[in-house]
């Protein structure tokens, strides 16, 4: 507010930095989907193909009051074998410059930072699943896994690609896969929404890789040796154990041995999975699931935690550690040699043995290593383990929502709002006397009051403007506090008691506020209660009634205040942008208020203390009209706080006063009195019924800001004895 009127010489406070950034994203993006900036959302959407958009978040960052934010252009280019040269990354880098082919960037041009000259770090959210594959996407109908929000890839998918790719693959023909089978275990993942996300950088090996994919899903990559093609086993409990195969001493079973390379530490009992949530920016998170019958009879938890960070909801890395648990828990691991009748096993698939001598019913085991003997012993060593691989369909145990909510992070709109035209108080209050003596009569300021609309706001941007120019930044400040009366209050009544109250500590004594259009002055207020006691009617104001649930700002510290000197009759447009540690508010969510300039400030205060026929606010009157009332002047009382009740000051030069009486049913005038210098005049009408009384000042042919105005009944004395 020290601005208001003032003629000061422009001042640098810093400066604006614009950059123009070329980022490369990846080989290939179906959909770009956000955009964050220093942690904070700057843009949020749906882009796919070559694209150009605007970037409007030039408050990210507090605006030029705080670091600036990000406003200007990006494009989006997926680096077809046909891109164009971008003109504008041409411009900026001059020179030959290429079209920047075979993968995905962006371009982006505009403001980076305000007040800083250090730019912050930028992330990308996006996702690709049918894009960019060398040759058509293979089974595109699968390709895709929606999980919620969450575009996953299909991992059968991921693994045919790396197996296919000649740029960054190992470029085997298709031929190569068993495309019937590979599609058959594409199903199955499809069907258990077993989707992965991940961004795959090639910092590790093309084999480390499929592994770390294969590690996930409960799975394995095998050579079928009857076909010489590649098959993708999935790791699941889908068989029928009376159909699979069985050896015993009868039928191909030689031997059995324990596995001496099986762990013979104790199994684990408890297992903690961490996994990547997408939609909370990459976070690292964690499930954890627990075989409690094994915790009770070691009586201890034998946690182990494994990564699995591919992983995009904690609902599927509870079903991934149920997976690890089940097979944590088996110890059974044997080695298995057969006869040429077990040529048909492979890595991964399930069969049944039985022996008599070894006391073993029957026991179905999962086929780990398949090792084939010499050519003169016909034999085959199968390394496997009891089965206990399945999936399940759903976990033993649900994503337990905690006790604890935490609060909501993002802004909101401030939903309660109150645009105000200063006093001539509020500037005396606000600026230097010399910048009060240079201020001119018709000069106006607009002030705003917000009421905190989550707990988690900090403060707010005012934004301004007049006529048809953009919205540009005023200032900031705190919310006001604010309250609503219990009670109704009568012109005179000063007894309240405040309810839904905001920023308490703004409730002290002496503190200046508003109900509704008048000004008030907090007396006393007792918290145990919420019963106060409060001055009316102060200011430029009349008291006025209001009734319950009206609410009152305490405004005088904690009110944004636009610097612009406004002319008379001019609409001032505003927004308020709330700030959390979750960002600033985007603009075009916030509400817009108006207010027409009045030159409040300039205008006479009104008369105090208004009597009717002795009485303050009768009911009746009958015979002429009797008003009394007390002076008040704008310029002595200054920053003083004078309420309606007390008795002259001033009155200011020039100022005189005008009272009338109007029909209440029509609002047609009966009777008016003009240019009266003292406190009392007299009104008479020989009109029966509801009268208006109104009473104001007059200075060079400006009313007050506000009028008293009450209704009475009106009779006339009868005539005669």
């Amino acid at each position: 507010m020290s601005d208001v009127g003032g003629k000061k010489k422009p001042i640098t406070k810093g400066h604006r930095y614009f950059f123009g950034i070329h980022m490369g994203i990846g080989r290939f993006i179906d959909v770009f989907k956000e955009i964050r900036v220093g942690g904070r959302t700057a843009w949020k959407g749906a882009k796919a193909g070559q694209a150009r958009w605007k970037i409007t978040a030039a408050t990210l960052f507090g605006g030029d009051d705080g670091e600036g934010g990000i406003h200007g252009t990006i494009d989006m280019m997926t680096g077809a074998a046909n891109q164009p040269v971008n003109r504008r990354l041409r411009s900026m880098l001059g020179g030959l410059v290429p079209a920047f082919r075979g993968a995905c960037t962006l371009f982006y041009d505009g403001l980076v930072t305000s007040m800083s000259p250090y730019p912050k770090p930028w992330e990308v959210r996006v996702a690709r699943t049918s894009g960019g594959w060398d040759g058509s996407t293979w089974y595109p109908e699968k390709v895709t896994i929606a999980l919620g929000s969450i575009q996953a890839m299909n991992p059968a998918h991921i693994l045919y690609e790396a197996i296919t790719n000649r740029d960054w693959g190992r470029g085997k023909d298709r031929s190569l896969i068993d495309d019937a089978q590979w599609r058959s275990s594409a199903d199955a993942l499809y069907t258990e929404g077993f989707g992965l996300c991940l961004a795959w950088k090639q910092a590790d090996k093309i084999s480390s890789f499929m592994q770390s994919i294969l590690d996930h899903i409960g799975a394995a990559v095998v050579l079928n040796r009857r076909t010489g093609k590649l098959q993708l086993l999935l790791i699941r409990d889908n068989y029928v154990v009376a159909d699979l195969p069985l050896f015993d001493e009868d039928s191909g079973l030689l031997s059995i041995e324990d596995d001496e390379n099986a762990a013979s530490a104790p199994a684990a009992n408890e297992i903690i999975v961490t996994f990547t949530n997408p939609e909370a920016y990459g976070a690292q998170q964690q499930v954890r699931v627990q075989n409690s019958a094994a915790i009770a009879s070691v009586g201890a938890a034998n946690t182990e935690t494994i990564d699995f960070l591919h992983l995009p909801t904690a609902a599927l890395a509870l079903r991934v550690a149920q997976r690890v648990l089940r097979e944590k828990s088996v110890s059974k691991r044997l080695k298995v040699t057969l006869d040429r009748r077990g040529s048909g096993l492979q890595p991964g698939t399930p069969f049944r043995i039985r022996s008599t001598r070894r006391g073993i019913a029957e026991m179905v085991l999962r086929a780990g290593k398949v090792e084939d003997g010499t050519l003169a012993s016909g034999s085959i060593t199968v390394t496997a383990m009891q089965d206990a691989f399945g999936l399940p369909a759903t976990s033993f145990v649900e994503v337990q929502p905690p006790e604890w909510v935490p609060p909501a992070t993002s802004p909101l709109p401030a939903t309660v709002r109150k645009p105000f035209e200063l006093s001539y108080r509020d500037l005396v209050v606000g600026l230097s006397a010399a910048d009060l003596a240079a201020l001119h009569p018709t000069a106006c300021a607009f002030g705003i009051m917000i009421r905190r609309p989550t707990n988690a706001s900090i403060n707010y941007v005012l934004l301004t403007k007049a006529g048809g120019v953009d919205y540009n930044a005023a200032g900031a400040s705190d919310f006001c506090p604010s309250a609503q009366i219990v009670n109704d209050i009568g012109h005179l009544g000063t007894a309240v008691q405040f309810t839904f109250v905001t920023d308490i500590a703004g409730f002290t004594a002496g503190s200046i506020g508003v109900i509704d259009d008048e000004t008030v002055q907090l007396v006393s207020v007792d918290w145990m209660t919420g019963n106060a006691v409060i001055k009316r009617g102060c200011g430029d104001t009349v008291p006025v009634p209001h009734a319950a649930g009206a609410r009152i700002w305490f405004y005088a510290d904690s009110s944004a205040v636009d610097p612009v000197e406004y002319a008379v009759g001019v609409t001032v447009s505003a927004k308020v942008l709330p700030y959390s540690s979750g960002g600033w508010l985007d603009a075009a969510l916030a509400p817009v208020d108006t207010l027409l300039m009045a030159q409040r400030q300039y205008r006479p205060y009104p008369p105090g203390k208004l009597q009717i026929g002795g009485v303050a606010y009768p009911a009746a009157v009958e015979g002429d009209v009797v008003l009394t009332w007390t002076h008040r002047d704008r310029v002595l009382q200054a920053d003083q706080v004078v309420d309606t009740t007390q008795a002259n000051i001033g009155p200011e030069a020039g100022t005189t006063y005008s009272a009338r009486l109007l029909r209440a049913d029509t609002n047609a005038v009966l009777v008016s009195q003009t240019s009266l210098a003292g406190t009392t005049t007299t009104l008479t009408t020989t009109y029966v019924g509801a009268v208006i009384v109104e009473l104001w000042s007059v200075r060079g042919g400006l009313d007050s800001y506000q009028r008293h105005r009450w209704t009475i009944a009106h009779t006339v004395p009868p005539v005669g004895p």
